[in-house]
Order: C-alpha cells, then structure tokens, then sequence
C-alpha cells in the first residue's frame, strides 16, 4: 500500500494480480505433482562457507558466513536435489533489473554441474547482509557469487555427509511482535503536510493512515510473524522466520542452541517488514524502523520483540537441541 510513495495505477495492481495469480498457481501444481510422485529417499546435510556476504549497517559488522546444505538421493545412491540457504540480500544488481541475482546464479551452477538435479536456494537471516559489489559488472559479480555457491556445494559433497534420521516433527506458529505506541492524529497531520509537496514517503505513508482513520478504521498494533520448525529426529532442526530477520537472530540461536544440529531460515510463510533484534532497534535506521514505513506500518516495534522470538524458537524445537556445555555441541 505505501511501498511506491504514491497509489499504484491500475494497470500496474492488474500486472501484479496477474503474476500472484500465477505464482499461486504455478506452486499449487508443483506441490501437487510432487505429492503424486513420492518415491523414497536418503537425506544428509552438510555445513559449509561462503565469503561474499557483508553488514550494510556496520563496516565490520556482524555476519553469518555458514552454507549449510541438504543433500536428497534415491536408494540407490543417485542425487535428486540440493537445498541450500545463505543469509546475505540478492541485490547485487541495480534496482529495477529483474533477475534471480546470486541465488539464481548459484541454483544455475549447481544444476549445470549435476545435470537432472533440482537445486533450491533460499536466504537466512540476511536482512542486514548485502553481497560484495565491487570487481566488475553488477551481473557478472552476482554470477561470480552464484559460482562460488557452486562451488562450495561441489566440494561439501565430496565429505561425508551426515545423514538425517527421524521422526520429521513439524511445528508452525505465530507470534504477535507489538508496536511502540502509534502517532496521534495530531501527528499524522504534521508527517502529512512536512512533504506533501515533495511526494515523499512519510507524508504519503501519513495520509494513507489518515485515510483509514477517517473511514473509522482501526490502525493495526501488532504484527504476527510465522515460525515454524521442522525437526529430523534428533540430527537436525531447521528454523524457519518470517520477516526479513537480521543476522543477530541466527548468531544468537546458533549461540544458544546445538549450532552443529540447527539451521536457521528467515522469508518464510510471510514477509510482512524487517524483524530487527533488539540492538538494531536501539539503533534504528532503515531495518531498524524506518523500512515499516514502506511496509505500511504505523510505527517501529516495541522493544521486547528478540526474547518472544528466540523463546518460540526454543519451545519448538525443546531440550533436545540444547547446547551441551559438558560433552560438546553434538550427542
């Protein structure tokens, strides 16, 4: 609603009716296909590394270099596919070029390098992560980065991978994230007019708001972001957050966790904002509150949000992938 800083034509709302439509559909089929066609399968992973991801907050700053790595083959050895996730954003092209970018580039290497093979490819807790730009070409440096994926695939599948047992327990919940306490209409009138001559996006953001209050609307106070887990026995978890989740999420759960049995996500089920840790948000800047402009929030998040998070997270996945202090990481 507030992304573009002005209404979107009509023509522009039919195009992206058309493509959900498409979208929705295109997944519906596959999914479906998928379920017709089981056939039974080994699964390992593996953890490796790439190198190109980089804080865009912080020279320095935090990241999260790990390339863990889901392996499926038949019963008779032969490889299926490849899942494998990486915390750091696709925008090493401009803006306004459509293209799969790093993520793209690497599903194409591997599928190129083991022909047959589906590869997936997803993000993790990359939201403050942005990919290494300099060295040539926006294109040609997110193939460079696509070929290093690649690569580090290749060479974790010629270790021995660890094999994933059962039970698959699958867990899904929501959480609601409050907001810090909303503008009073006072306020939404002075954001309206400080750039109604210049088109801005806080004074657009104010008067879409002014709308709905106008309309007796109710201005939303919470956010309800999805978490889900996804637990192969006792050999791994797989966390999966909504939200576009900074990298102090997986570091901390990492930490907190058996870091050598869990694997965190983040875009998934939803994307409704930035889900910034409670350092971020003391921060602030654009992952900090000012992106919940563009996702058509009416304020920044009331602090407390990490803990709620990091506790639903704890309670899916339970004891059993603690840290084991005494004996190791791994039983």
């Amino acid at each position: 609603k507030t992304l573009y800083c002005h209404p979107l034509p009509q023509e522009h709302r039919e195009h992206i009716e058309r493509y959900t439509r498409e979208l929705i559909d295109k997944l519906e089929q596959v999914a479906l296909a998928a379920f017709k066609n089981p056939q039974p399968a080994h699964l390992a992973w593996a953890r490796g590394n790439a190198s190109f991801a980089r804080n865009r907050r912080t020279k320095g700053g935090p990241v999260d270099h790990d390339l863990p790595v889901l392996v499926v083959k038949d019963l008779a050895g032969k490889l299926r596919a490849i899942y494998l996730s990486y915390a750091c954003h696709c925008t090493t092209l401009s803006h306004n070029r459509i293209s799969g970018d790093w993520a793209g580039y690497a599903q194409e290497s591997i599928q190129r390098r083991y022909p047959g093979v589906i590869a997936l490819v997803s993000v993790g807790c990359g939201a403050d992560s942005n990919p290494v730009r300099g060295g040539g070409p926006p294109d040609e440096v997110a193939a460079i980065h696509g070929r290093e994926i690649g690569a580090r695939v290749a060479r974790l599948l010629q270790q021995k991978l660890r094999p994933l047992s059962g039970p698959l327990n699958v867990m899904f919940s929501t959480v609601d994230l409050h907001l810090a306490p909303l503008p009073s209409r006072a306020e939404w009138e002075r954001r309206a007019q400080r750039d109604a001559d210049r088109g801005g996006t806080v004074g657009f953001h104010a008067r879409v708001h002014l709308e709905r209050l106008d309309r007796g609307e109710l201005l939303k106070t919470k956010v309800p972001l999805p978490v889900q887990t996804w637990k192969f026995g006792s050999s791994l978890a797989i966390v999966f957050l909504g939200g576009e989740v900074v990298v102090d999420y997986a570091l901390r759960l990492k930490q907190e966790l058996d870091a050598q049995r869990v694997w965190i996500n983040s875009y998934a089920n939803d994307v409704p904002c930035y889900i910034p840790s409670e350092r971020v948000l003391r921060e602030g800047g654009y992952e900090g509150g000012g992106a919940m402009t563009f996702h058509d929030w009416a304020a920044p998040f009331r602090p407390g949000l990490e803990q709620k998070i990091v506790d639903e997270v704890r309670y899916q996945l339970t004891d059993r992938f603690r840290r084991y202090p005494d004996v190791g990481n791994s039983p």
